[in-house]
């Protein structure tokens, strides 16, 4: 009975710390970071990665608050998304408020032809990339089940959400090892750390995303090229517009939290942490996600996501 009880409370050791490395490896990260910045000489953004930072999805929502962030930092900034009115006012604001040059590329990541790589390739090849920020993304209108999504939306969803990671990694990495510096900020979801029913292409993509920085930071780490992954929580913006629209009236929408008040606390961990929610209730909601089974994360992003459903087709739905 002794022997069980000492197994017991050593897997519960065991455990514990393995919960507590995962969940206090960012603040733990960022106070050593702040302690070497007071004995190191301070770097610009600029001196440490790079004359340029390239953001896609820049035109709104957290792509928009990174440009922002960037700029703050005078850093130059390439600004890519679809549309070319809202692309020319971002850089009008910015060109406006900090002394900075601004490069607008338009581009479609819905498109599935190489042309669409080999235009950027063109356009980003040349300068002097220091920092990619991976943003672009494309999500659910409504919770909805994998098979009433139309096909062209599983497509762009996966085109969107991997091929662009991937493909402007692959474009990008080799001058940033050459030049031994430079910074990648992966967007991925907090719906990446559990299965997420009713918004399951979204959420495995986003898996895809997290997965594949881990890995992609590992290579790079060599060559001084460094790699973060973000994972945010409902944050208000044009891809969270159905949350705050269907759950109007429990009052949901308080609950997501302002660009500008995510960049604040997402801005301040870059280039200090490999990995971050971004904001700190989102910390808190990613460490409850780890701290218990993998079924009870399923059955919250389930119940989550089924009400949000609910909500959008009216009624009550039951399981089959």
């Amino acid at each position: 009975m002794l022997l069980i009880c000492l197994a017991l409370a050593l897997i519960g050791t065991y455990c514990s710390i393995c919960w507590l490395y995962d969940n206090l490896r960012t603040p733990v990260s960022l106070l050593l970071h702040g302690l070497l910045q007071t004995l190191l000489p301070k770097q610009t953004f600029t001196e440490k990665y790079g004359e340029w930072a390239v953001i896609t999805g820049a035109s709104d929502g957290i792509g928009k608050g990174y440009a922002d962030y960037l700029a703050q930092k005078r850093m130059n900034i390439v600004l890519i998304a679809r549309n070319e009115q809202k692309l020319n006012r971002v850089a009008t604001e910015l060109t406006r408020k900090y002394p900075i040059r601004t490069k607008i590329v338009v581009a479609d990541f819905t498109e599935r032809q190489e042309a669409l790589y080999d235009h950027l390739a063109q356009e980003l090849l040349p300068l002097d990339v220091g920092i990619l920020v991976n943003n672009v993304g494309l999500s659910y209108e409504r919770a909805m089940c994998v098979d009433e999504l139309p096909r062209k939306t599983v497509w762009d969803l996966l085109t969107v959400n991997v091929a662009s990671v991937t493909l402007l990694c692959h474009m990008l990495v080799p001058s940033m090892k050459q030049r031994r510096r430079g910074l990648i900020v992966n967007i991925s979801s907090l719906s990446a750390s559990a299965p997420a029913p009713y918004l399951t292409v979204y959420s495995a993509s986003k898996v895809y995303v997290r997965n594949f920085s881990m890995a992609l930071r590992e290579e790079l780490h060599p060559f001084s090229v460094q790699v973060q992954t973000v994972l945010p929580g409902f944050v208000r913006t044009n891809m969270t517009a159905f949350v705050a629209t269907e759950h109007k009236e429990r009052q949901v929408s308080r609950h997501l939290v302002q660009v500008d008040d995510y960049l604040r606390y997402a801005g301040f961990t870059i280039g200090k942490t490999d990995r971050t929610c971004g904001y700190w209730t989102h910390g808190l909601q990613y460490a409850g996600l780890k701290l218990v089974p993998e079924w009870v994360g399923l059955f919250v992003m389930k119940t989550i996501y089924k009400s949000l459903r609910v909500q959008a087709v009216g009624g009550v739905e039951k399981d089959d």
